[in-house]
């Protein structure tokens, strides 16, 4: 890594080491890759988080059985790429890359998240469409029914429409919100609840109105990536799984740092 890249990319990769080294795996980043950086440095910000809540993380879809390969492009088949498995106390989750999401509003209506949190193998429809690359290519989508949390990055300075537009995918990408069946909303353990990423540093102005934002929608945005420790830990909302039957508690007692 270059002696002048900035401080939020050493630590961005960091966490993709730590990962690596505690799951014996090999990350594969290709040129692509490594300009979506900031999504994978969240990806992995998200994975610790996971881990501090204590759900049982496992790389999934490894490659030759030991390289993980990340997905950054909604063009990407899923089958092909890694994704974490995430055993809680709620359930069984899959955290991917890059899958697109066919909304519960109308099946029109279909868009991908960089990260999203899927029900334990959701199926991804791989079914061609004449209006989608001429019919050459699948067109990858899972049902939002399937959806646990939807996840955006964005590495830039946050401002009002930036803001706004997450309501869009909140709204769009969650069969269950606002009042839906299957989750509810917590302030303690659980899942991440959908969550706006953002890099740059939010203004006073900015800031009273993300605060505002997080009450009335129940969604998380979560600005200064680029000068934090990546720490998703004071994100106020959270969900749990609220389906009858659980599985107990998966207790971790890998001493290994994630």
């Amino acid at each position: 890594m270059s002696a002048a890249a900035p401080t939020w990319l050493a630590t961005a990769d960091a966490l993709a080491k730590a990962f690596a080294t505690k799951h014996r795996v090999v990350m594969r980043l290709t040129d692509r890759q490594l300009s979506a950086a900031f999504e994978i440095g969240t990806l992995h910000a998200l994975l610790k988080f996971y881990a501090s809540q204590g759900y049982v993380l496992t790389p999934q879809n490894l490659i030759e059985g030991s390289e993980y390969r990340y997905l950054t492009s909604p063009s990407g088949n899923p089958a092909n790429f890694s994704f974490v498995q995430a055993v809680g106390p709620d359930g069984e989750f899959e955290i991917r890359q890059q899958v697109r999401v066919q909304s519960h509003v109308d099946a029109d209506i279909a868009f991908t998240p960089d990260i999203v949190v899927l029900l334990k193998g959701a199926a991804i429809d791989d079914s061609r469409r004449v209006d989608y690359a001429s019919g050459k290519r699948p067109y990858y989508r899972v049902a939002s029914s399937s959806v646990v949390a939807a996840h955006e990055c964005k590495s830039m300075n946050p401002f009002p429409e930036l803001l706004v537009s997450f309501i869009g995918m909140l709204v769009a990408a969650h069969e269950w919100y606002p009042a839906g069946p299957g989750f509810e909303y917590t302030h303690q353990d659980g899942h991440l609840g959908p969550t706006l990423f953002v890099g740059g540093t939010a203004r006073s102005i900015h800031l009273r109105m993300i605060s505002a934002m997080q009450k009335a929608y129940r969604l998380n945005i979560i600005c200064g990536l680029h000068e934090g420790t990546w720490s998703l830990i004071d994100a106020k909302n959270r969900m749990l799984r609220s389906a009858a039957g659980l599985p107990a508690t998966v207790v971790d007692d890998d001493a290994i740092p994630f």
